[in-house]
């Protein structure tokens, strides 16, 4: 019983494609998109202290699509501790669980739903537009550091709303690599 309850949970939290990889081949493919995802992290780029130019999304949107949403959001947040240790800070535990979304969301969202990819990948970073860009990424960097403002609201409609077009580049990225990675030879594919 306790194994078919398990068999069910692990079918719900990760795709078909990996759950039929090996488990040799599970852990190498999470350790090759956890060292991209590091990678990412330590070359995002500061624009401002509260703009950040990065491709953190579009990895955490390919991890969440080929792994599902708890395969993404382990290799989010592994990647954003480690790459926040090499880049030199603690990493704020807010903003690394606003990272995690970035794997969660579409991890639940691209596997599981039935409409065609585009609306998936909108879909997926609407929300993660809302819950990470806006919620919890803002509010972490508030706290540890946008004490400037007179609110958190006015930090939020300063300085947060320019960071939206960061996570709709991501957007048009994680789209047009979904159809390359789809046209390319590897097991998975992105539907």
């Amino acid at each position: 019983m306790f194994a078919k309850l398990l068999g069910s949970f692990s079918a719900a939290m990760f795709t078909k494609s990996f759950m039929s990889l090996s488990a040799a081949k599970k852990i190498a493919y999470l350790a090759v998109f956890t060292a991209i995802a590091v990678v990412i992290n330590t070359i995002s780029i500061d624009v401002t202290p509260s703009f950040k130019l990065s491709f953190t999304a579009t990895v955490g949107f390919i991890c969440g699509c080929y792994f599902g949403p708890i395969g993404g959001f382990s290799v989010m947040l592994i990647g954003d501790i480690i790459g926040g240790f090499l880049a030199g800070f603690v990493p704020n535990p807010i903003i690394t669980l606003g990272t995690c979304m970035f794997g969660l969301v579409p991890g639940i969202i691209v596997p599981y739903c039935k409409w065609n990819l585009g609306i998936k990948v909108v879909v997926s970073f609407l929300i993660c537009a809302v819950i990470s860009t806006m919620g919890l990424n803002a509010y972490g960097i508030y706290l540890f550091g946008g004490n400037k403002y007179t609110s958190y609201w006015a930090y939020l409609l300063i300085a947060r709303v320019p960071q939206l077009a960061v996570t709709f580049s991501n957007a048009f990225i994680s789209y047009a690599a979904a159809k390359l990675l789809n046209r390319s030879a590897i097991r998975f594919k992105i539907s």
